[in-house]
């Protein structure tokens, strides 16, 4: 009995439809939140102003690397993979941010990145990111309300592995 019951909890958890980012355009506190959205391209460098911190950028299609260059250190890495994540309004937009050291770790040095990506982590509509020129300093995209990732659940793998599929544990 317990293994039947164990396996539905299963397959309900892995079929799961997830909230979208639009959904978050009226979470006006912070929460955490597990939600989908299509990654939009970022090539290129930027600099990346989260709060009071610097990074520099390097764009990579689907996602890019951030790294601190001045300012209080944010959440617990000084690296991370950025996901410009959209909502199915095509208006809504977030910036996720994910451990690079556990980027990497997990799925190498040159990941591939379906068009859809599932994320849970803590969600911050008060902290605002903006993309800024690195010869210029104004403004290229944003304000963007943040999300710091805990786990990219769909939409990741390591580009010369099996298909997309979900990371747990």
């Amino acid at each position: 009995m317990f293994a039947l019951l164990f396996a539905i909890g299963l397959v309900g958890i892995k079929s799961s439809d997830y909230r979208d980012v639009s959904s978050l355009k009226n979470l006006e506190y912070k929460a955490y939140v597990t939600v989908k959205g299509r990654p939009v391209s970022l090539s290129g460098t930027y600099l990346l102003r989260v709060g009071d911190t610097l990074f520099l950028v390097k764009g990579y299609g689907s996602y890019a690397v951030a790294s601190r260059v001045s300012g209080p250190r944010f959440g617990s890495d000084d690296s991370y993979a950025v996901f410009i994540l959209e909502g199915q309004d095509g208006h809504t937009k977030i910036l996720a941010l994910y451990s690079a050291t556990t980027f990497k770790t997990l799925y190498g040095g040159s990941p591939a990145v379906s068009s859809r990506i599932v994320v849970e982590g803590t969600y911050d509509p008060a902290l605002e990111a903006v993309l800024l020129d690195p010869s210029t300093g104004s403004r290229v995209a944003g304000p963007y309300s943040v999300l710091l990732v805990s786990k990219i659940l769909e939409g990741c793998h390591e580009s010369y592995k099996a298909p997309a599929g979900r990371v747990e544990g």
